[in-house]
């Protein structure tokens, strides 16, 4: 089996499709440097997937049709996006031009669970090195996804939406969404709303325990549209409710998250424009360990509610030069956080997990560009400023050495300093080269930094508040960590030859200070991590890492009608000053997709392949998983142009693999072992209709 698995990766080793989404498209819009074939482009510089288009419920999921781009998945809703071999807090993950404060410590919302697909218009995802203008902290990429909130129309006013409903046969998994927009040519309201609920998922070995979901996503929206003028007025609403991770030692009982925002936009004359954009949202957040999966003993079990709060905001300009632009602008976000964990059996036990938490970043940029018809160049510096503080900690409940030694950590911490900043510079620089024949190079060099997160810095009790790192392991924070550097090369090539268009990039990071748990020399917290787990407490620390690697995207057309299509992506994380490989990367990995496209009809099919993955990291005790390929299929009809009916099947040949980047069951009661990696989704039928009015 191992065999044939690395066959079928070798063989679609430069493939994959955008799949079952047609209608994907890629582009840099603010850059002349696409590379396209008719009806479908390849990006060189921003990938872009249409998501309302995809039948998933994980909005996160699409990332796997991006090159070098992948999906760190804790549950069903959990998704957590990984670029090019940094993932979680290393990418700015931005909701219509801000991000979010996600009120769970192990990322049980993470920031594209705020997304979901019926109503998200698009994902894009900046190949190579982000710009310092897109966002303070992207380290490890840039990730920006736009909710579907309609079009602006003609005089007088009239209503469009849509109405739409999918089902999938495993876990009777339905989502029912719809938009309903009154607009203009200058006013514009929009109400959209989904439904996504779903029972456990079964995979060839047997059902996945806890797998079930059920989330409520909803927003509200007025926009203006005038001669020189933008306006955008939002607020909506999350609710996620008994939602199993189960790669996570607790499963998610309720998310209850409130949103809003404004942007605005002003031409003040043909050459300056002026823009402003706010967003806050507030979470409560509560898990536990026994509602959902096989309960423990009574003295075992836990709750944990969590609350996060917080804003952003960024005001910039745009000037336009003799033949080139100035971007400017201040970036602002506020975030508290604070985390108890209980037990419903015991009314005196209780943990301060995380009190008083703030995290605090304020940050200015200037990007200089130019933009010619054989060339461009990019040149952007930022600065930024992190603070971050914590208040004191303490537990109670707990008898005898334990109890004596969790009250000794929470002294210590509380006799700390717990007030911390840092202080980083970011720097970028592009080059794009147009060359006679469809050709283009584009290099890139950058300098990016990351402060740590909240968990990495106060998590002061040996536990699993990680950020969805889903390790097994338990950790305690540094509260003298650096914040990290990634120096880091990009080098991009596009050709397009008539019916043929490739894009590969070659990239290579140095990341100094790289934060990664290591064996925690930490006595006291070692002998509480055996006790709560049999094994000794890892600590985060700075270790210096290199990340280097290789992706692609290209097409063929076949003819009027017919084109192949896929993606490959190839990466190694190692640290450098260990003989240790970097957690849970993304092995190696292709699609291969051949479409039949008409005005009414589109058929797909694909195979998508993953090498093995034996590089694994030692001190995370990452289990390696053996190569596999799979099968899907995909059908969209057109009866007449208001009403798609769609078809899917995933993994048609019902095959047994296990997904590197998926977590190891944590959850008593499965027909998944303890401890094993989570396989991935059996045969799986869908079936959707979507109405457009």
């Amino acid at each position: 089996m191992k065999r044939v698995n690395c066959v079928a990766v070798a063989a679609v080793l430069l493939a994959s499709p955008v799949f079952a989404n047609p209608q994907a498209v890629d582009a840099d819009r603010d850059d002349l440097d696409e590379v396209v074939v008719v009806g479908r482009s390849v990006a060189t510089g921003i990938a872009e997937v249409e998501v309302e288009r995809e039948m998933l419920v994980d909005t996160a999921t699409v990332l796997k049709d991006i090159p070098g781009a992948n999906v760190n998945a804790n549950g069903p809703l959990t998704g957590i996006a990984q670029y090019r071999g940094m993932y979680g807090d290393r990418i700015a993950v931005v909701i219509d031009h801000l991000g979010v404060v996600s009120g769970g410590p192990n990322a049980m919302d993470a920031p594209l669970s705020y997304v979901s697909p019926m109503i998200t218009e698009s994902l894009s995802v900046t190949r190579g090195i982000a710009s310092v203008s897109l966002a303070p902290e992207s380290i490890g990429g840039h990730v920006a996804t736009e909710l579907s909130r309609g079009e602006f129309g003609v005089a007088p006013a009239a209503l469009s939406g849509f109405a739409g409903t999918r089902f999938s046969s495993n876990g009777n998994l339905t989502t029912t969404a719809g938009r309903l927009t009154v607009a203009g040519e200058t006013h514009k309201v929009s109400l959209i709303a989904e439904l996504d609920d779903g029972d456990d998922i079964a995979t060839p070995p047997g059902t996945v325990r806890p797998s079930r979901m059920h989330r409520e996503r909803s927003d509200l929206s007025y926009a203006y549209f005038g001669e020189r003028a933008s306006v955008l007025l939002f607020a909506g609403r999350l609710d996620t409710d008994d939602t199993g991770t189960s790669a996570l030692p607790m499963d998610i009982r309720f998310i209850d998250t409130d949103l809003a925002g404004a942007q605005l936009s002003w031409a003040l004359n043909d050459r300056v424009v002026l823009r402003s954009r706010f967003a806050w949202n507030d979470v409560e957040h509560l898990m536990d360990n026994f509602a959902l999966r096989q309960a423990p003993m009574p003295a075992m079990q836990r709750q944990s509610l969590t609350t996060g709060s917080g804003a952003r905001l960024h005001v910039g300009a745009s000037i336009a030069l003799a033949g080139s632009s100035l971007d400017a602008g201040l970036d602002a976000s506020a975030a508290d956080h604070d985390a108890t964990v209980t037990n419903p059996n015991n009314a005196m036990f209780r943990v301060n997990n995380f009190a008083g938490v703030k995290r605090d970043v304020r940050s200015a940029f200037l990007e200089w560009r130019r933009d010619g018809d054989s060339d461009g160049i990019e040149i952007g510096i930022r600065t930024t400023r992190v603070t971050a503080a914590a208040g004191e900690v303490g537990a109670a409940g707990m008898m005898g050495d334990m109890g004596a030694d969790v009250s000794l950590l929470a002294a210590a911490f509380n006799a700390a300093d717990r007030d911390l900043s840092w202080s980083n510079v970011d720097a970028v620089a592009k080059y794009r080269l147009q060359r006679p024949g469809g050709s283009e190079w584009r290099f890139e060099i950058g300098s990016k930094t990351r402060a740590p997160s909240y968990q990495e810095l106060f998590l002061w009790l040996p536990m699993q508040s990680t950020g969805g790192l889903a390790d097994g392991r338990s950790y305690v924070g540094g509260l003298g960590l650096a914040a990290e550097r990634s120096n880091e090369i990009t080098i991009g090539f596009g050709r397009q030859a008539g019916r043929v268009v490739v894009a590969p990039q070659f990239f290579y990071r140095r990341v100094d200070d790289y934060v990664q748990g290591v064996p925690s020399g930490n006595v006291v917290a070692n002998r509480v991590a055996r006790m709560m787990s049999g094994n000794p407490a890892l600590e985060f620390a700075n270790v210096d890492a290199t990340i280097w690697g290789a992706d692609i995207a290209w097409k063929v057309e076949l003819g009027d009608r017919w084109y192949l299509d896929g993606i490959a992506s190839w990466l190694r994380g190692e640290r450098r000053d260990s003989d240790d490989n970097l957690y849970r990367l993304a092995p190696p990995n292709a699609r291969l997709g051949l479409t039949r496209q008409t005005d009414t009809l589109s058929l797909s099919a694909e195979v998508v392949g993953y090498a093995a993955q034996e590089r694994v990291s030692r001190y995370n005790g990452e289990q390696p998983t053996p190569g596999y390929g799979v099968v899907n299929a995909a059908l969209a009809w057109y009866p007449v142009d208001a009403l798609r009916v769609e078809m899917r099947v995933e993994n048609l040949l019902d095959r047994e693999y296990q997904d590197h980047v998926a977590g190891i069951n944590r959850a008593a009661g499965s027909d998944i072992p303890l401890g094993v990696r989570l396989y991935g989704t059996g045969r799986s039928l869908s079936a959707g209709l979507i109405w457009r009015f």
